[in-house]
């Protein structure tokens, strides 16, 4: 069912795609990803933000040349598809060889990719590598999941489920709550469309499944694994050069908003915010 309030929605929307476009993150603002094994060195790591849930993430796989994003936020994932666990950083530093984040925590791959009482590195609930797009799902030219985007006018309200948390700040009236799932209009034939081959594989995903509001941004950012996860260079000829590649043929008016559910305060999230074991890693105070 489409949100009774779609179209205004979907006009702040076209407003923010007007100044700033549709683009993906790519070189900057997104998450590398390195895979460990049971052979990775493991790392007790300090946690130092002030609203950590923990000081310590004890024990945690990171492969030998690692590194965060380089921008502010820093993230970073480690995956053992071995053990299902998806070892999630934010503002993650290596020095004098040993690690440090603002904040750590770990999912389960083969749960929902988000994190049930917040707590995560995004600013709804929804782990690094949910929804993000990988260069073997363009090279296939299908992707068999949900996208998510940031969006700058994220509601200061609450937000609806899926998402656990919210990093909301606006009160306009069209302000999006964290957790928000657009959808591309499925009955749009894609065919008249000049689509480049990477937007139609995107376009595709958008009208199967959608897209979350996950974070709260500069623009209508998809997010795609950093360049810097890999020893080359896995995207070329399958995404534009630059940090941003744009989506220029996906029209944004033909997105609607899929029916929201009941908005939760930002204060009773929070009170509800808490640790919950996965077995990947032992936290410590």
């Amino acid at each position: 069912a489409v949100d009774p309030n779609s179209s205004l929605y979907i006009a702040g929307l076209r407003e923010v795609h007007d100044q700033r476009g549709f683009t993906i993150s790519l070189g900057n603002w997104t998450v590398p990803v390195y895979e460990s094994n049971a052979a990775t060195p493991r790392y007790d790591v300090e946690l130092t933000e002030p609203w950590r849930g923990a000081n310590w993430m004890m024990g945690v796989p990171i492969p030998s040349g690692a590194a965060p994003d380089p921008e502010a936020d820093g993230h970073m994932t480690v995956l053992d598809r071995a053990t299902g666990c998806e070892f999630d950083f934010y503002r993650a530093r290596h020095e004098a060889g040993r690690w440090t984040a603002g904040w750590a925590k770990t999912v389960r791959t083969t749960e929902s990719g988000v994190h049930p009482y917040g707590y995560s590195m995004r600013g709804s609930g929804f782990a690094n590598l949910a929804g993000v797009i990988w260069p073997q799902e363009l090279r296939s030219g299908e992707i068999k999941h949900a996208l998510i985007f940031s969006y700058p006018y994220t509601s200061a309200l609450g937000a609806v489920e899926p998402a656990t948390e919210t990093d909301g700040q606006s009160l306009r009236g069209d302000a999006l709550p964290e957790g928000a799932r657009l959808q591309l209009d499925p009955s749009l034939d894609l065919d008249t469309l000049p689509l480049q081959p990477y937007e139609r594989t995107i376009a595709q995903a958008l009208q199967r499944y959608g897209m979350y509001l996950a974070d709260t941004g500069g623009g209508i950012n998809l997010y795609a694994v950093h360049p810097q996860s890999y020893p080359f260079n896995a995207y070329e000829g399958l995404l534009p050069p630059g940090s941003y590649p744009p989506l220029p043929h996906i029209p944004i008016d033909s997105f609607r908003v899929i029916e929201l559910g009941p908005v939760t305060p930002p204060w009773v999230l929070r009170s509800r915010a808490r640790l919950v074991p996965t077995g990947c890693a032992t936290m410590r105070w």
